[in-house]
C-alpha cells in the first residue's frame, strides 16, 4: 500500500481496527494498574494521554515518552517492592506496557511508514510545495506502507499471548538475578539495574564483533581492498596532507624558479 491508496475510516480496516483496540485497552489496563497502585490521578492521565496521543495522530516519540513518565510515575509515587517477591500489578502493567508499544509501532507501519523515505519516488496529481526560499509544483513523495490486509487473526493472538509471556519472563528473570553479589552498598534494585546494564552491554559487544567479523570474513577481493583503502586513509590523512603541501609547494617553487631563468 503506499501513499496514494486511500485510508478513509481506520476502525473499519481490519488490520488497523484490531490494533487500535489492542493499543486502547493496553492504556486502560496501564491506568487501572496505576489506580490500583495508589498513584495519584494527575499522574496516572499523563501516560494515558501521552499513549492515546501516539495512536491518533502517530506521534512517533510517544512510546518513549511513555516509558519515561510511567517510570517517573512508579518511582516519586509507589515504595520499592520487597525483593523477591512476585506482585500481580508489575506483571500486568509489563504486559499491557509491550502490548501498547508493539500496537504503536505496528500502527506506524500500517498508516505511515516506517522504512526511509526517498525523495526521488513521487506519486500523485502535483501539488505546490513551499520549501525554503524554494516553491515546487510536483506530486508528493511516496511511501511504503505495510498493506493492512496482511494483518491476520494469529499475528494479535501472538501480540497478547507474546506480550504476557516476555512480561512474565522479564519479572522471573529480575527475581532470579543476584542483587547482592559484588554489592559494594547501593540499594539491592540499583544493583541489579548496573549488573543487567553491564551485561546486557557486554554481551552486545560480543554479538556485534562476532557478527562484525563474520561480515568481513565474507567478503570478496575488492570490497576488501577497499575497506583497507579507507582504513589507511583514516589512520594517515594528517600525515598525507602534509606531504600532499609539500609537495605541492615544491612544485609552485620550482615552477617559479624555471620561470625566473628563462631568458
Amino acid at each position: 500500500m503506499k501513499s496514494s491508496d486511500p485510508i478513509r475510516s481506520p476502525w473499519q480496516t481490519p488490520g488497523l481496527s484490531h490494533y487500535l483496540i489492542v493499543g486502547l485497552v493496553s492504556l486502560s489496563v496501564i491506568w487501572l494498574v496505576l489506580l490500583r497502585r495508589e498513584v495519584t490521578p494527575a499522574a496516572t492521565l499523563f501516560p494515558v494521554l501521552v499513549g492515546i496521543l501516539g495512536i491518533t495522530i502517530r506521534w512517533r516519540l510517544a512510546p518513549a515518552i511513555l516509558l519515561a513518565t510511567l517510570a517517573l510515575c512508579l518511582k516519586l509515587e509507589y515504595p520499592v517492592r520487597s525483593e523477591g517477591s512476585f506482585r500481580l500489578t508489575d506483571f500486568v502493567l509489563c504486559g499491557a506496557t509491550l502490548a501498547y508499544l508493539m500496537a504503536q509501532y505496528r500502527l506506524q507501519s500500517l498508516m505511515d511508514h516506517i522504512f526511509p523515505i526517498d525523495s526521488r519516488r513521487r506519486e500523485g496529481p502535483p501539488r505546490w510545495h513551499v520549501g525554503f526560499l524554494s516553491l515546487r509544483y510536483q506530486p508528493e513523495i511516496a511511501k511504503e506502507r505495510r498493506p493492512a490486509k496482511l494483518v491476520s487473526r494469529e499475528e494479535i493472538g501472538m501480540l497478547i499471548l507474546g506480550s504476557g509471556l516476555w512480561a512474565a519472563l522479564a519479572q522471573a528473570g529480575w527475581n532470579w538475578f543476584p542483587s547482592s553479589w559484588g554489592n559494594p552498598g547501593f540499594p539491592p534494585h540499583v544493583w541489579r539495574a548496573i549488573l543487567l546494564t553491564w551485561i546486557g552491554g557486554a554481551c552486545l559487544y560480543v554479538v556485534f564483533s562476532l557478527l562484525h567479523y563474520w561480515s568481513r570474513r565474507h567478503m570478496t577481493v575488492d570490497e576488501a581492498m577497499l575497506f583497507l583503502q579507507d582504513e589507511f586513509w583514516k589512520e594517515t590523512r594528517g600525515e598525507q596532507r602534509r606531504i600532499n603541501r609539500w609537495r605541492a609547494w615544491a612544485r609552485i617553487r620550482q615552477e617559479r624558479k624555471d620561470k625566473d631563468l628563462r631568458p
